[in-house]
């Protein structure tokens, strides 16, 4: 475990998109009352447990995509004690998930003191919870925004793929592919809606699930970097 700043700690991992490896992270919050707040959990392992457990005691699970789920049951069946949170179209994806909660169905979330949130509208498929830990003035998105450098990737598959991906956008500080393809967002007023007040956040970190934290490390103004990554949603 990485700390990233007070009381935020991050697991960073890959997984294999075509032949290059993507990046992926686990963020870990601890919330006032010492407890762990986990988002987008990665491959559980004894050692990444150990961490963990060293942090205090998991008391919220959270699967923020329905692109995010593969090794939420490990987890679940490793702290039993926890509660699942899940975007709404993760039961879909695993029948056998239990004792969970739908993100979006509660009318208030119980770390909402110290993590506020946000569910994205209007994409069908694509259906991710943002949040704002207001401590530390931190963004935590998953597939919303992504950062994407240059892989140490090898041999000709490789970097085919890698060519591919950068022509379909994955490519530097970048918005989800889909989002790129503006008929797929149903209602544009309400996403507009939806990206308005996610600015309307202070923050000057934004911890993404694929790629390098963005940070004054990186960028000036991550705050500015994101209204004009977003500004074609604006208009």
């Amino acid at each position: 475990m990485i700390a990233i700043t007070d009381n935020i700690w991050a697991q960073e991992d890959f997984m294999e998109l075509g032949s290059v490896p993507l990046h992926l992270r686990m963020t870990v919050i601890k919330l006032a009352n010492e407890k762990l707040w986990l988002h987008s959990p990665t491959a559980i392992s004894p050692q990444l447990q150990e961490e963990v457990d060293s942090l205090g005691k998991i008391a919220y699970i959270v699967a923020p995509n329905n692109a995010h789920n593969l090794w939420l049951q490990q987890w679940q069946r490793a702290y039993p004690h926890a509660e699942i949170y899940v975007s709404k179209g993760i039961p879909k994806k695993l029948p056998k998930l239990s004792r969970y909660k739908i993100i979006e169905e509660q009318p208030k979330l119980p770390w909402s003191e110290e993590i506020e949130h946000l569910s994205m509208p209007s994409v069908d498929f694509f259906d991710e919870q943002v949040f704002f830990h207001s401590a530390s003035s931190t963004l935590i998105v998953t597939d919303l925004v992504q950062h994407h450098l240059n892989p140490p990737v090898k041999g000709l598959k490789a970097n085919i793929t890698q060519w591919v991906l950068k022509k379909i956008g994955f490519n530097d500080i970048c918005t989800a592919v889909p989002l790129k393809v503006k008929f797929l967002i149903k209602d544009k007023p309400a996403f507009k809606s939806f990206i308005e007040s996610i600015l309307d956040w202070d923050f000057n970190r934004v911890i993404v699930t694929h790629g390098p934290i963005i940070d004054s490390s990186i960028v000036e103004d991550p705050k500015k970097t994101l209204k004009l990554l977003f500004q074609r949603f604006l208009t």
